[in-house]
């Protein structure tokens, strides 16, 4: 696995694990003016990683596209990563998580897997029935997960980008942990034994959940919502309306990339600041 470091001068209010989104690497958070400068500039020491078969984070062949499960990314890279921090470095430690990286930390909380004291959870919402609240919606979450797995059976991996969705393609099996969730409305690991949707209500950590006002199919507010209230600790959601110069609220994408975006981390370092 591998990571991108950025320390500040002096001493740091404390270190911000960067856990990117689906579909992409950890490059989405080192744009200039993005996530880990912004928060960087506001003291917060912060670490870029890629989940495996992710950016830099490939196999020895070079290849993307290896056989990752949802439970590679909780389990070991995300826990890996926020013990090293604890052996490196005192001071909070919260998981600023960019939809799969929001999920990923708040189930790894729920399940005691990872250890860190906060997660800011970005655009982060699992595709399941009871956390979206519109039946004409999740019809279309349904029609669009049954061609993501059709094409998926077709590939042999989800080619997103061949497609235009972004920088990484998926294995096989992380997609199809998503298609089984939508499909069966349970949320759990490979082998069953962990229920990641209970796990939520042994959250207790506190957490901060961003959503756009644009947000539709991938991850609309009040689906952001829904899943937080499942949460235990104390929680605050807040819905970004507009970007930082007056104008539409960015984009899925444009939450933690985009050139107008600098609200979205400046109310993120607010409330890490207030911990």
């Amino acid at each position: 696995m591998r990571a991108t470091v950025q320390d500040v001068a002096g001493r740091a209010r404390g270190t911000a694990i960067l856990a990117h989104a689906e579909f992409t690497s950890h490059d989405e958070f080192l744009r200039s003016g993005g996530l880990a400068h912004g928060l960087a500039s506001r003291g917060w020491r912060t670490i870029a990683f890629d989940f495996r078969g992710h950016g830099e984070s490939r196999s020895r062949t070079g290849e993307g596209r290896d056989d990752v499960t949802y439970d590679d990314l909780l389990r070991h890279d995300l826990a890996t990563v926020a013990d090293c921090a604890r052996a490196r470095w005192s001071g909070r430690l919260v998981v600023v998580g960019h939809a799969l990286g929001g999920h990923v930390a708040m189930a790894g909380c729920g399940t005691s897997v990872v250890d860190i004291d906060a997660i800011v959870a970005i655009a982060a919402n699992v595709w399941l029935p009871q956390f979206d609240p519109s039946p004409l919606r999740w019809r279309a979450k349904r029609a669009a997960i049954e061609l993501i797995s059709a094409v998926v059976r077709a590939r042999g991996h989800f080619p997103a980008r061949a497609m235009g969705l972004g920088s990484e393609d998926e294995s096989a099996a992380l997609i199809q942990s998503a298609v089984r969730a939508a499909r069966e409305g349970v949320w759990r690991s490979e082998d069953g034994t962990l229920d990641y949707e209970r796990a939520l209500e042994r959250v207790r950590v506190p957490i901060l959940a961003l959503a756009s006002a644009t947000g539709r199919l991938r991850c609309a507010p009040e689906c952001a919502e829904r899943m937080l209230a499942r949460c235990a600790g104390a929680k605050d959601f807040r819905l970004i309306a507009h970007d930082d110069r007056g104008g539409p609220a960015p984009g899925y994408m444009g939450l933690v990339r985009g050139p107008r975006a600098s609200n979205v981390w400046e109310t993120a370092a607010d409330w890490m600041d207030e911990l």
